[in-house]
C-alpha cells in the first residue's frame, strides 16, 4: 500500500481559485481593521477563491512596537501604542491609547511632573504663573474663611460687650480677635505660597 506521509496542499491559478483541493496556510486578518489576527491551515475545495480577509502571503516578523495590518495587497507595519498612557498637551489629561497608528496630535506619551506643566511643543515645563496662581486662589479662600470666623467671634464679644455682662477674659479677647482680625486683613495674598498667617487666638 502506497502512503501519503504529507498533506495534499491546494493549488491556485492566476485569479487566485483553487483548481487542485487541499490545504493552504493562510493569514486571517481582522475584518474590520485589517489587523493580521492568525495563521492556520484551512482545507480548500477546488472552484473556491481567498475570502477578502485571508491572504496567502506572510508578513514579516515585527517587534511589540508595531502592529501588522493588511492593506489593499501589501502588509503594512504602522506604529502600536495601544494600552499605553497618553497625554492631552492641552490640559495634561490623561488617557489610554485605544487605536493603532501614531500618537494623535494634541498628545503626547510623556508625562506631566505636575500640575503646573505647560506643554512647549517638545516636553512639559513648569508654568509659573500657573502655580503662583493656584497658590493665590488657595491662600485667598484660607484668607476668607479665617475673617469669616474671626468676625463671627468678635461679633459674639460684642454683643457681650453691648449688653453689659461681659467678663474681663471676654473683653480681652474681644481685643485680641479685632487685632487678629486686622493682621488678616493685611496679609498678601499674591505673596503666596510665602504668607506668614498670624497666630489664631485660643
Amino acid at each position: 500500500m502506497k502512503y501519503q506521509l504529507q498533506p495534499i496542499f491546494a493549488e491556485f491559478n492566476s485569479d487566485g481559485f483553487v483548481t487542485n483541493a487541499g490545504y493552504a496556510l493562510v493569514y486571517n486578518t481582522n475584518t474590520e481593521t485589517g489587523e493580521f489576527v492568525s495563521a492556520t491551515y484551512e482545507y480548500l475545495a477546488v472552484g473556491l477563491g481567498i475570502p477578502p480577509h485571508v491572504c496567502l502571503d506572510a508578513p514579516n516578523d515585527v517587534g511589540e512596537e508595531y502592529a501588522i495590518v493588511r492593506k489593499g495587497d501589501k502588509w503594512t507595519y504602522l506604529a502600536d501604542h495601544r494600552g499605553k498612557s497618553i497625554y492631552s498637551t492641552k490640559t495634561g489629561e490623561e488617557l489610554t491609547m485605544t487605536i493603532i497608528g501614531d500618537i494623535p496630535d494634541g498628545f503626547t506619551l510623556l508625562k506631566p511632573t505636575s500640575e503646573f506643566d505647560s506643554w512647549n511643543g517638545k516636553k512639559w515645563v513648569l508654568d509659573k504663573e500657573k502655580q503662583h496662581q493656584h497658590y493665590v486662589a488657595v491662600a485667598t479662600a484660607q484668607k476668607k474663611q479665617l475673617l469669616s470666623e474671626a468676625t463671627t467671634q468678635i461679633n459674639y464679644l460684642q454683643d457681650a460687650i453691648d449688653t453689659d455682662i461681659a467678663t474681663d477674659e471676654e473683653k480681652s479677647l474681644h481685643a485680641v480677635w479685632k487685632k487678629y482680625r486686622v493682621l488678616l486683613n493685611r496679609i498678601d495674598v499674591d505673596a503666596a505660597p510665602k504668607i506668614e498667617w498670624p497666630e489664631k487666638p485660643e
